[in-house]
């Protein structure tokens, strides 16, 4: 199978992973798609509980055909196994916490023991790969293999990626009831916080509504005090000066307010605190503090914060992550609100999100790439969409950013604000596209891990002087380029990385392009490819090609109006078309 099959497959699969907290649920659909793409035909996955490993339990075994008759299932998720007749291999697997391939179950020693069972099978090697999460291997998973098939480099890789997203939904289905014991704490807050946000759009009053969030923080971590503070920041997201402080009770604000110096030039997002040498003047009982940080936009920061004697849990860090995200929603939503005072002409809540999305892709800034003209065709699917392009002129180079945000409507609105909040800042101190990568994914990761999202992007920079592009690609679809012979150009040894929000510890790398012999270069989403006529055929990479080709030589106006005939046309089932962002750079 192609690169571009497995890289599509493994979206697939990450969507899936992000879309469920149910691990048992799609850990069949999983398999069944990677099978799909590599070479064996048949695997499982074996998981130990609660760090036991005298037994490791059979839980999907639907590929095979003689060992769920051997140990039949016994227990709500799978067949109990005693560990101990495991071949020695797989032991080294769970202890070393390494892939293992035995290419030959008959010639390995390892596998001492495991012919029997590799006859009755029909297999005659076996690769494992270990499901380890914070340094404990919690289970693994076996791909069976025949004579003559053989696992490729290519194929490892992908297996192994697919490996740390079950690693990852295990995870998250082991987190869950955590989580579920969290939505109960919560749940005495829910009216407050319900009643205080409906206060904030009846009333317009931000300071009632934050002393009510005040109060819901205190009742839900068992603080004795809490502050919420806004802040003006600049264009490199440093804070210039406070909006509003609002502290529980109100004669604490002083004092807390002594502790935001230290957390303000602290570069985590949260932090637990513990022997405090400030000199308070009027309160007591602190011991801890526990603080969240949130960039609202780019020209907002928040933080929250909770004070007291007791020690805060991992809970009540997520409970002020949870209550600060609420914050940031009202406070964007007031916002809309705000702005639709100032705009009678703007009918409802939808036309104010689609105002804001097209202020989000920014075009005021995209005539600057040298002499090339920069414009784009955007038409969100649902009033407010989750792609988006932005560019920043630093030095002399442009930074630009392609991004489409997994969903639509108002969350995939707020991510995006939070990317191109991140983006801003990052762009203007990052030595590389990969950099701005890997940074904007590992300070944005919890967050799209809480909310279950990710987003596909590219990142790139173009520099005026050598005309030369260097691009990084975090699973997204690579642009086609056209050359000065109107002939499409293939670009080789291309790398889609893993999309944003998908794995914490994600690296990137970068291509290079010399751009002096291109006539275009088109970015987009895959909106425009994945659209669909009355026969459900897709309109594809190769009708966008099409279409480039067939416009090579209009102008702008030309292009974005042919465009837009092109997919109305096509379009069978508007209710079923995807957001679409399509960028020229000509």
């Amino acid at each position: 199978m192609s690169s571009v099959e497995r890289m599509r497959e493994l979206v697939e699969i990450s969507q899936i992973v992000t879309g469920s907290d149910n691990f048992y649920e799609i850990k069949d659909l999983i398999i069944t798609k990677m099978l799909n793409v590599v070479h064996p035909t048949k695997a499982c996955v074996n998981l130990f509980y609660g760090n036991d490993y005298n037994y490791a339990h059979l839980v999907c075994s639907s590929m095979l055909d003689y060992i769920p008759k051997l140990f039949p299932k016994n227990e709500k998720y799978g067949s109990k196994i005693d560990f101990s007749v495991y071949p020695k291999y797989i032991h080294e697997v769970v202890e070393k916490k390494e892939v293992v391939i035995v290419e030959n179950i008959f010639e390995d020693e390892r596998a001492l023991g495991e012919e029997e069972l590799a006859v009755n099978e029909g297999y005659i090697g076996r690769a494992v790969f270990p499901f380890v999460i914070n340094g404990k291997t919690v289970g693994f998973m076996s791909c069976y293999l025949k004579s003559g098939e053989k696992l490729s480099d290519e194929d490892i890789d992908f297996i192994s990626q697919v490996s740390s997203l079950m690693t990852l939904s295990i995870s998250i289905t082991e987190k869950n009831d955590g989580i579920k014991k969290l939505i109960k704490k919560l749940r005495n807050s829910i009216k407050n916080i319900n009643k205080a946000s409906r206060q904030l759009y009846s009333t317009k009053d931000m300071f009632y509504y934050l002393k009510k969030m005040a109060s819901v923080l205190l009742e839900t971590t068992d603080s004795e005090y809490s502050i919420i503070n806004i802040y003006n920041t600049n264009t490199q997201g440093a804070i210039v000066g406070q909006k509003i402080s609002v502290a529980e009770p109100d004669y604490a604000m002083n004092d807390l307010n002594m502790l935001m110096p230290e957390i303000i030039k602290s570069t985590e997002t949260y932090s637990h605190k513990k022997e405090l040498k400030v000199d308070f003047k009027r309160i007591k009982n602190i011991e801890n503090y526990v603080y969240y940080k949130f960039i609202i936009n780019t020209e907002t920061e928040l933080i929250v914060l909770c004070a007291g004697n007791k020690e805060y849990s991992t809970d009540d860090r997520n409970t002020i992550t949870a209550i600060s995200n609420q914050i940031a929603l009202s406070m964007q939503s007031y916002e809309y609100l705000a702005k639709q005072e100032m705009h009678k002409d703007i009918d409802n809540d939808l036309s104010i999100l689609k105002s804001q999305q097209k202020l989000l892709i920014n075009g005021s800034n995209l005539a600057t790439f040298s002499s090339k003209e920069l414009f784009y065709y955007n038409d969100p699917a649902k009033v407010v969409g989750g792609d988006f392009f932005h560019a920043n002129d630093v030095e002399n180079r442009l930074v630009f950013i392609i991004s489409d945000v997994m969903g639509h409507g108002i969350v995939s609105n707020y991510i995006v604000a939070m990317m191109k909040g991140a983006f801003d800042i990052l762009s203007r101190y990052a030595k590389s596209p990969e950099e701005i990568l890997i940074k904007m994914n590992n300070h944005l990761f919890s967050e799209f891990d809480k909310i279950g999202v990710y987003a596909t992007s590219i990142v790139g920079f173009y520099d005026r002087t050598k005309r030369e592009m260097v691009i990084s690609n975090a699973g997204h679809y690579m642009p086609i380029m056209i050359d000065s012979d109107d002939k499409i150009v293939k670009i080789k040894n291309s790398v889609r990385g893993i999309p944003i929000g998908i794995d914490e510890d994600s690296t990137y790398s970068s291509m290079r392009f010399d751009v002096n012999d291109i006539k275009e270069i088109c970015f987009f989403t895959d909106g425009i490819l994945e659209m669909k006529n009355k026969d459900e055929n897709e309109f594809g990479i190769e009708g966008l090609e099409r279409f480039l080709l067939d416009n090579i030589e209009n102008d702008k106006k030309d292009i974005l109006s042919n465009l837009k005939n092109t997919i109305d046309s096509f379009v069978f089932n508007e209710e079923k078309r995807d957001d679409i962002l399509v960028v020229f750079v000509k």
